[in-house]
């Protein structure tokens, strides 16, 4: 009796010591992240049949769990997820509406110096001192814009090394996984080390803070596999993926996250990657990039409005204005903006056209050759691909190089793709990047205070409303003569031509058609005889005598010759009745004599001044100085010379009608004082000419201010809503696996109780045993 009464004190006694150190276990470890409360499940050891009862024989530990609930565990790790990616972006979107209220606010500043500087300019267009603070203040906000460059490119540059040295610790955290796997595998029950399970977890859910983690079980085994982002294998058994930064291709600076298997690195999707990983790419090239592509764009569209009012004006010397700005369009910038694979032969050049049409963003174009045409697929910056209105390709295909197209605001000239020629097969994509350096790109080429341009010559045509022809009037250069300073009408015509001859005849008198005779109304052939009687007579192709007007006014069918009348005029009476004077015949005619005469009618134009009323002079083809020029125009260009100048001034187009007509208004293109083109440039400050119409280039900046405003303020809403689910999440988890100090307390004193109750059971067996012993 007294040895089963010993038995049962050393069970109670053990069961006892190993509560107290699992006790003990927690309260050190109430403070230790991610530790699970470990619990002791205690049991009943089997009862033994003795003089006809069941007799119990103690207690044993049956096993130690941990207090873990593995749904409250993975909702930690999203939450972890998605506080962690809602914190880094907070932080960054922080920087980024600094710099939208320091530095990128400077650079509107200094815009608005400069025109209140050409305003003050205007007021005094001569005045040397208001010129060179023009130029000062243009290259402050040049500097202004390099310098918004400049920040935002350290920004993206910061992200970038975050990137690496966050994937550094991504790294060693797969690496710590694996090891762990390999613990549980090589351990005896490894499946009940909870400390090191604790452990795996930990490091899971801090790997949860850098992207978004599924952990699958493998069955069999229990090296759990470690998925990131959207699929992507980090940990698979006892081996661990690494991860760096790899270049773009052919973007070199748009680095990306690559999984690195052997030799080989393949970039992963980070669309979905989440975590920090996953805010800092997104910021990147969602928000950085954007960035850097509006302040381009306000850039592009300040400097290249400002050249072409300067270019379209003459400076205080007289001379056309140079430009301002760095030419947007400078051999070197038209091939900055395409990016292309290393080793490439693409040669692309990017031209700005039009600032109104310019959208900010990558344009992706992909080029393949099939060993006769060149085929292409563009896409625009939101990644659609661009189709024409009836579906096909937004660039036909083509056997001929070079080739120029259109797109928003742009022309791309592939001058040549991939080589001379190409491989059959071959195919290559390249990024178009028109507005991504613009900021850093701006400068100031003028030196000179008196190369300002501040007076621009004001040409105005226009085509009267009422016209019903189609053809379009143009100048043919922005700067026109001083001499052709004026107002003019342009007219389309139908006149009569007349066309005299005389051959054959035996006298010596001359016969000339009068140029510009109004006989639209006479339209034939006729044939003028002097005969016996020294009488001349007109009858038209069918014989019939022509009536004419004699010296007196009285119509006759023949004339006494020589012709009496003034000037030696021939003068008929027209089939309306009407009388045009049509020839001149002088004396000498012999009898028998023949003239002939033809009449008909054609197109042409005239070019009137309309201050003194009188037809202006002008050149034909051949530099015959003419009043009338056939129309339509019959030179290359459709243009019109005027006689006094060698170049040509204006081209009419195509398919006006008779009766259509052109007002044109040439201003003088030097002018001491002007300062037309200093209120024009005053104007791009509020003008919307950009976005189609619909914004300034101030307007850009406050897009792009408000923009970054509202991110900022979504990012802050969306890391309190995340805290508040990440609190909840962490709550659940203390409830379930945190340890209470005072449970733990109370269990101290309740197992410290039993060890002693145990304790006692001993020493009773033992004084039994010896008062057994002492009565033997």
């Amino acid at each position: 009796m007294a040895s089963d009464l010993m038995q049962l004190g050393i069970s109670g006694l053990r069961t006892s010591q190993k509560q107290l150190d699992v006790t003990s276990h927690n309260i050190s470890n109430v403070h230790t992240p991610g530790y699970s409360r470990q619990v002791v499940d205690q049991k009943a050891a089997d009862a033994q049949w003795s003089g006809g009862n069941y007799y119990g024989s103690g207690a044993y530990i049956d096993s130690v769990n941990r207090a873990y609930d593995q749904f409250a565990a993975r909702e930690l790790t999203l939450s972890t997820t998605q506080l962690e990616e809602s914190n880094v972006r907070q932080q960054h979107m922080m920087m980024l509406d600094d710099f939208t209220s320091k530095s990128a606010v400077n650079t509107v500043n200094s815009m608005n110096d400069f025109y209140n500087s050409v305003r003050s300019l205007s007021d005094h267009p001569n005045d040397l001192g208001s010129r060179q603070t023009v130029l000062e203040s243009a290259n402050q906000a040049a500097k202004s814009f390099n310098n918004s460059y400049e920040t935002l490119t350290n920004i993206r540059r910061d992200v970038n090394e975050q990137l690496d040295v966050t994937l550094e610790r991504v790294n060693a955290l797969g690496q710590e996984l694996a090891a762990i796997n390999t613990s549980l595998q090589e351990l005896p029950d490894g499946d009940k080390n909870h400390d090191l399970l604790d452990k795996q977890r930990g490091l899971i859910n801090e790997l949860a803070k850098y992207t978004k983690v599924t952990v699958l079980a493998d069955k069999g085994s229990l090296a759990d596999k470690v998925i990131i982002g959207s699929g992507d294998t980090l940990v698979s058994g006892v081996e661990s993926s690494q991860l760096k930064m790899v270049s773009g291709d052919p973007d070199l600076e748009d680095k990306q996250i690559a999984i690195v298997n052997g030799d080989q690195a393949k970039a992963i999707k980070s669309d979905h990657i989440g975590g920090g990983l996953g805010a800092m790419l997104s910021i990147r090239d969602d928000v950085i990039d954007k960035s850097l592509d509006e302040m381009g764009r306000m850039a592009i569209g300040f400097s290249k409005q400002i050249n072409d009012l300067q270019q379209s004006g003459t400076d205080l010397t007289g001379a056309m204005g140079s430009a301002l700005f760095t030419d947007v369009n400078s051999p070197t910038l038209l091939k900055e903006r395409v990016l292309k694979p290393l080793g490439s032969q693409t040669d692309i050049d990017v031209k700005i056209d039009d600032v109104n049409a310019l959208k900010a963003g990558d344009y992706k174009l992909t080029t393949s050759f099939d060993g006769t045409d060149y085929s292409f697929r563009l896409f625009d910056p939101a990644g659609n691909e661009m189709k024409q209105a009836d579906g096909s390709a937004y660039i036909a295909a083509t056997d001929t190089l070079p080739l120029e197209v259109n797109v928003d605001g742009l022309t791309l000239t592939m001058n040549t793709m991939m080589g001379t020629p190409p491989a059959t097969g071959q195919s290559e994509t390249v990024i178009i990047q028109p507005m991504r350096r613009g900021a850093a790109n701006i400068g100031v080429e003028m030196n000179d205070p008196r190369g300002l341009a501040g007076h621009r010559q004001t040409n105005i045509v226009e085509a009267n409303p009422n016209n019903t022809g189609t053809a379009q009037l143009s100048q043919t250069s922005q700067q026109t003569p001083d001499a052709l300073a004026g107002s003019y009408q342009i007219d389309i015509i139908n006149s009569a031509d007349l066309v005299a001859g005389n051959t054959g005849n035996s006298g010596t008198a001359t016969f000339e058609a009068i140029s510009g005779a109004a006989a639209e109304n006479a339209v034939g052939n006729y044939v003028i005889t002097v005969n016996a009687a020294n009488k001349l007579s007109m009858a038209d192709d069918s014989g019939n005598a022509v009536k004419l007007i004699d010296d007196t006014g009285a119509e006759v069918t023949e004339l006494d010759y020589p012709l009496t009348t003034t000037g030696n005029t021939l003068t008929m009476v027209a089939s309306d009745g009407s009388q045009v004077s049509v020839a001149t015949l002088g004396a000498g005619a012999a009898v028998g004599d023949t003239f002939t005469l033809e009449i008909k009618t054609s197109d042409k134009l005239t070019v009137r001044n309309t201050q003194t009323n009188t037809l202006m002079d002008l050149k034909d083809d051949a530099g015959n100085t003419v009043q009338a020029l056939a129309y339509p125009l019959t030179n290359v260009n459709k243009e019109i010379t005027f006689a006094s100048q060698t170049a040509p001034t204006l081209s009419l187009s195509d398919d006006a009608n008779v009766g259509d007509n052109f007002s044109v208004t040439l201003g003088r293109s030097s002018a001491v004082g002007g300062n037309t083109n200093f209120l024009a440039m005053q104007q791009i400050q509020h003008e919307k000419t950009m976005n189609e119409g619909k914004s300034s280039v101030i307007d850009l900046f406050e897009g792009l201010a408000t923009g970054i405003g509202m991110q900022k303020s979504n990012a802050d809403k969306t890391a309190e809503v995340n805290q508040l689910d990440f609190d909840a999440a962490s709550e659940r988890v203390s409830n379930i696996s945190g340890v209470n100090l005072d449970e733990e307390a109370a269990n101290l004193m309740k197992f410290q109780q039993s060890y002693m109750a145990s304790s006692r059971i001993m020493s009773v067996a033992k004084e039994t045993f010896d008062t057994l012993m002492r009565a033997v």
